[in-house]
């Protein structure tokens, strides 16, 4: 047949709208970021056919299949057991993830694509995982770029040339600087690992703000769901789920903010009634912009005295006795914006 006749593959997913069923995709992230336990809960929604951050596993339940080889060694095969069962697999389905690890696996690298095509015939999985990926592929740099494409493309040939059809995830670090221009540049080594799978997946763990956030680069995306935008990690119910987006936070923790600054306004007023504009700047060391700012959103709760005019400042006091604590003034009448 003429190549001009190809037709492309239909858009089946594995993950709806984020890893096609014979998708090729990298979870990236620094050191604990949570790469494995994103991994293990996709394992375990793939062989239990349940949502994975809510979004549908097109499996039939009972059926899904996956190959796991697990060769990050600081994670013992018994306590990544342990999580596996935790998160829910059952011994009656444990017969449906065939688990291997560094020991199984033979040292030389074209004896080692022989074996996954091998153990991929076998097993017939959905899913097929690396983690970590160059811990089974072998490269002379990880950041001489021919090198890492030659050494990934032996791979997926390998699996190519049994047939594979289901989907390849592999697990990669993230390096030590960032670009907060293009999130998906922070893959630890040459440029060619991001180019040479459809979907990748970058996990971040934010320390100061006690978070976790996913964020999504596809080649292959669809209109419902399109690519997911730096968003928080939740477990809700036992499931690894999809929380407010980093936006969303921010824009949020930023309202909270405005709300302590409205109460400290509000509570310098309660204590120095008959006070103008300019004595609530000195005291609480802020611009009169933003005292300005702050009265403007609390008109309902204040009494405002004078013209406002040189000679006749505007005097502030609360509308309320001083026995209310100041937490009270925060609950304004639905019709004032806090905006």
């Amino acid at each position: 047949m003429s190549w001009f006749h190809l037709k492309p593959p239909s858009n089946k997913w594995l993950v709806d709208g984020l890893v096609t069923s014979d998708g090729h995709a990298v979870i990236c992230g620094k050191p604990k970021a949570g790469k494995s336990t994103f991994v293990r809960n996709l394992i375990t929604s793939v062989i239990k056919s349940k949502n994975f951050i809510g979004r549908s596993i097109d499996i039939p339940t009972g059926t899904g299949r996956v190959l796991y080889i697990h060769l990050d060694r600081k994670d013992q095969p018994g306590r990544v057991a342990e999580e596996l069962r935790q998160l829910g697999i059952t011994e009656p389905e444990s017969a449906r993830l065939v688990f291997r690890t560094a020991q199984d696996m033979p040292q030389e690298f074209p004896d080692r694509l022989q074996w996954i095509g091998d153990e991929a015939k076998k097993s017939d999985p959905h899913l097929l995982v690396i983690d970590m990926l160059w811990q089974f592929v072998v490269a002379k740099n990880n950041n001489d770029y021919n090198a890492v494409i030659d050494g990934i493309n032996k791979l997926q040939d390998a699996l190519l040339d049994i047939a594979y059809k289901g989907a390849l995830v592999v697990t990669l670090h993230g390096r030590k600087a960032t670009n907060p221009d293009d999130t998906f540049d922070d893959i630890l080594g040459s440029t060619g690992q991001r180019g040479s799978f459809s979907t990748s997946v970058m996990l971040k763990r934010h320390r100061k703000e006690g978070i976790y956030t996913v964020e999504s680069d596809q080649t292959h995306r669809d209109d419902l769901h399109g690519e997911i935008p730096e968003t928080v990690l939740e477990y809700v119910d036992g499931e690894l789920r999809l929380g407010e987006t980093r936006c969303q936070l921010g824009y949020r923790e930023k309202l909270s903010r405005e709300d302590q600054v409205d109460i400290k306004v509000l509570d310098f007023i309660q204590q120095h009634p008959g006070c103008h504009t300019q004595d609530i700047a000195n005291g609480l060391n802020m611009t009169k912009q933003r005292v300005t700012n702050c009265l403007s959103k609390s008109l309902a709760l204040i009494t405002r005295t004078g013209d406002g005019k040189k000679g006749s400042p505007y005097a502030y006091s609360v509308k309320i006795s001083e026995e209310v604590p100041t937490e009270k003034f925060m609950e304004v009448p639905a019709e004032v914006s806090r905006v």
